[in-house]
């Protein structure tokens, strides 16, 4: 039972009823927001009984709370159920670290303004010691004038003036020096109360429950508590290990990042991670007519050239990215589970802290055999990279997130996938090898009209050149892409008399080739194409 004085807070609870013991046992963690559960333990006789629950989160959302019975029995009724808040009325309650804080902050607010204050006072000084020497140079040719010449006393008094004037100057920079340094002290330490602040240091908040048993009824129920809470969130992140000794291996790792600031610690509870969107309701969208109209075909083509990305997560692109035509008019910014609902347990039972900061819990591992290969696309990077294919050998998808790669030698840094179903291949990039380098020129070797069927054709030219610096022998899958047509007046085509042999265009236009070189050694490789446009286009 919580044991918790009442006159910390005000309103204080109703003395009249009996603190109830319903620690948290699950969570189910949304993608903004939790689902809190617990469960008590109420002892009954006949008659109306009142109970509370202390310490649930202040930032609770009062529709949301449920109270049921586990073992429903017609000889008792809930009669009511709510959540009630009050303030915290003691300063002494705060946690020692949070008052030091906030002492710091008092202390650095206040030397920030003393220090504004003196470089102010320095600044009125110095522009009246500046007006003075302005006033003090006119009289001196009037001096002159009248035959009132002291240069002993002029000297004396400028360089008094100046030296006066040069030290107030001296002293205002300091302070605004001394003030920059205060600012940064003060935002770091706000920064850290935002950290530390949480949501039950100002108020508290507790579960009502009203039970009522009938005359024939006396002994133990037990009864659940459910209710939503804000400032809850996870996000999926992984972890590829690539060992290449012998046969590669990538030991891939998902976790699940978790932050919450609550109000009320998570101690010891089941986790589930559930990818269910419930605030993206269940309303049809609303229709609208398409109206279709005609109109006479244009006799002169327009043609513009565009870029379109073609990307995919999977080697053979069903689990890339989404598709098209697919609908647009709801996009939330979240976790990818391809269309279908994720509810991830995790393994054993996790303390979460009502901190705001991360924490860490492992999902699930699996190990698969990797094939490696050294890929460039220099009109993208001129360097080379290694780049893994592997298989998702867990029955779970693995969640679009960002993933931290680890070779033999430490991390080399991170990448990002998209949703993985099981079974399903995928490609990582392990970081470019230093050994290797490819440089890459693009220029148009004609554009011209032909005079016989008057169709214009531009020629364009990629040289390739690539140096091994190491000494044993590599095999490069060189990328390189042409432009595609989607119309029949623009034609584009390989030139294979001019290329190097052994490119081969798929129908978006991208070029590969697999470039074998010894150690030590370079190559060069070409790619020729032309874009040939008929008469009737306007470009």
């Amino acid at each position: 039972m919580n044991s918790e004085p009442s006159e910390q807070y005000f309103p204080p609870v109703d003395p009249a009823r009996v603190a109830l013991d319903a620690p948290i046992r699950r969570v189910t963690l949304l993608e903004d927001r939790a689902l809190v559960s617990r469960r008590g333990t109420v002892v009954l006789s006949p008659g109306q009984r009142r109970f509370f629950v202390m310490g649930i989160a202040p930032v609770a959302q009062d529709v949301s709370l449920r109270a049921v019975l586990v073992t429903p029995n017609e000889a008792v009724r809930l009669s009511d159920a709510s959540i009630r808040r009050a303030m915290r009325i003691r300063r002494a309650e705060k946690d020692s670290d949070l008052r030091a804080l906030e002492d710091s902050l008092v202390d650095l607010a206040h030397a920030f303004d003393d220090a504004g204050n003196a470089r102010e006072r320095n600044e009125k000084r110095y522009h009246t010691l500046l007006d003075m020497l302005y006033k003090g140079i006119h009289e001196v040719p009037e001096d002159a004038a009248w035959g009132r010449v002291n240069v002993q006393s002029w000297h004396d008094t400028f360089k008094t003036l100046f030296e006066q004037a040069r030290a107030q100057q001296e002293s205002s920079w300091s302070f605004y020096h001394q003030q920059l340094q205060l600012f940064d002290d003060l935002q770091r330490d706000l920064r850290r109360r935002q950290l530390m602040s949480r949501p039950d240091q100002r108020f508290v908040a507790w579960i009502e429950l009203d039970l009522a048993a009938d005359d024939a009824f006396e002994g133990r129920l037990e009864v659940d508590l459910e209710y939503v809470v804000p400032n809850a969130l996870w996000r999926p992140t992984h972890t590829a290990r690539l060992t290449t000794n012998g046969q590669a291996k990538l030991l891939f790792t998902s976790s699940a990042a978790i932050w919450q600031n609550t109000g009320e610690d998570w101690n010891d509870v089941e986790l589930v991670l559930s990818t269910a969107r419930s605030s993206l309701g269940t309303d049809p969208p609303l229709l609208r007519d398409d109206l279709l109209r005609a109109q006479r075909k244009a006799e002169e083509l327009t043609v513009e050239a565009r870029e379109v990305t073609v990307s995919s997560a999977s080697v053979s692109g069903g689990g890339g990215a989404p598709s098209a035509s697919a609908p647009s008019s709801v996009e939330l910014p979240g976790v990818d589970d391809g269309g279908d609902i994720q509810n991830l347990v995790v393994q054993g039972l996790s303390t979460i802290l009502s901190d705001g900061h991360p924490n860490f819990v492992k999902l699930f591992t699996f190990e698969s055999e990797a094939e490696t290969s050294l890929v460039s696309m220099p009109e993208l990077d001129v360097r080379v990279f290694l780049k893994t294919v592997q298989k998702n050998s867990s029955p779970t998808p693995v969640l679009a997130g960002p993933v931290e790669l680890i070779r033999e030698s430490g991390s080399v840094g991170w990448t990002e996938t998209l949703f993985i179903a099981p079974g399903e291949h995928f490609e990582l990039s392990f970081g470019p090898q230093g050994e290797l380098r490819v440089n890459r020129y693009l220029q148009m070797v004609s554009d011209k009209l032909d005079p016989i069927d008057k169709w214009h054709k531009k020629l364009t030219r990629v040289d390739l050149f690539l140096s091994n610096l190491g000494d044993a022998v590599q095999h490069i899958e060189i990328s390189e892409r042409i432009p595609v047509s989607e119309v029949e007046q623009v034609r584009i085509s390989l030139d294979k008399k001019h290329s190097s042999e052994g490119w081969k265009v798929d129908e978006n236009g991208f070029s590969k080739r697999t470039a074998q070189l010894d150690g030590n050694q370079r190559g060069t490789l070409t790619l020729w194409w032309e874009i040939a446009t008929s008469p009737d286009v306007v470009r």
